[in-house]
């Protein structure tokens, strides 16, 4: 093979990797909203709303968001991760469909008890993470709200 061709094989290789990178450094998770608590079966079903913004000018895909649930600092909740890709279009904000996780009654013995001896305006807080992958680099989101 000539050495130019090599060079410059290498070179734009180096120069698609970084941009990818950076693609995948800029690209970030807002975590909106909570909503719909309900009991199903023996959990609490939470909805969430998230949104990833991709101020690129390049159309991506990432790995469908994990959620976890916190509470005290301890998980509580967890989505199962799976293989999908959501494709997130260039310079804009794309919302998720609301994700649903259940928190078990057996995984929240504390979230019951302030839950049932709650008094007036005393809320609890519980903590949602949310992470993905865009460009093989890991992105995450930690909220908290008050409930």
């Amino acid at each position: 093979m000539n050495p130019l061709w090599l060079i410059l094989l290498l070179g734009g290789g180096a120069l698609y990797l970084s941009k990818m990178k950076h693609t995948g450094e800029s690209i970030s998770i807002t975590i909106l909203n909570i909503h719909s608590f309900k009991i199903v079966g023996g959990a609490i079903q939470v909805g969430i709303n998230i949104a990833i913004d991709n101020p690129t000018g390049t159309t991506i895909r990432v790995k469908q968001p994990n959620v976890k649930i916190y509470y005290d600092d301890k998980e509580v909740a967890n989505t199962i991760p799976s293989g999908e890709t959501v494709e997130i279009k260039k310079s804009d904000r794309t919302p998720l469909n609301t994700i649903f996780i259940q928190i078990p009654f057996s995984n929240m013995p504390g979230i019951m008890l302030s839950l049932l001896n709650r008094q007036g305006e005393k809320n609890i807080s519980i903590d949602v993470e949310v992470s993905t992958v865009a460009n093989g680099l890991p992105i995450t989101q930690r909220k908290t709200f008050s409930v």
